[in-house]
């Protein structure tokens, strides 16, 4: 004879299933973007890579990054008044972008390095995540 669960009843295993599930929807909600905003600076540094063997200006292949990185996430900036504010864009620096060459081989280093705050929701509990990116070798002539 076949056992009748009652009608209303959860079972266990279907309770940590669903926390499980909701815990996974949670990370990639958090992570995902930072993700996708690494593989963008990786094209961006990519871009920049290839154009150092035909521009040998620092501040232009600077500025390529900065043009392809100003729409993905965001950053803390001041305001002008003593306050900050939250602006679009990964808001890199000149020493947050180097540049070195090499003149007796002529390969090209570009490294890229960005602090990414996320608040932990449902808490305020804010953890940094730090990234870089580098490309290096002979750029195409």
């Amino acid at each position: 004879m076949r056992a009748v669960r009652e009608s209303g009843k959860v079972s266990l295993g279907t309770l940590v299933l669903l926390l499980l599930l909701g815990g996974a929807v949670y990370a990639a909600s958090l992570y995902v973007p930072l993700w996708v905003d690494s593989l963008d600076v990786k094209e961006a540094v990519a871009a920049a890579h290839a154009l150092s063997g035909q521009n040998t200006n620092d501040a232009l292949l600077r500025n390529e990054i900065r043009n392809r990185t100003t729409h993905m996430g965001t950053h803390v900036e001041s305001d002008g008044w003593g306050g900050t504010r939250t602006a679009p864009g990964l808001g890199l620096t000149d020493d947050q972008i180097l540049i070195d060459r090499d003149p007796v081989t002529g390969s090209v280093r570009i490294e890229v390095s960005w602090d990414r705050p996320v608040t932990l929701k449902p808490t305020a509990r804010v953890h940094l995540f730090h990234f870089r990116v580098v490309k290096e070798g002979l750029p195409p002539r």
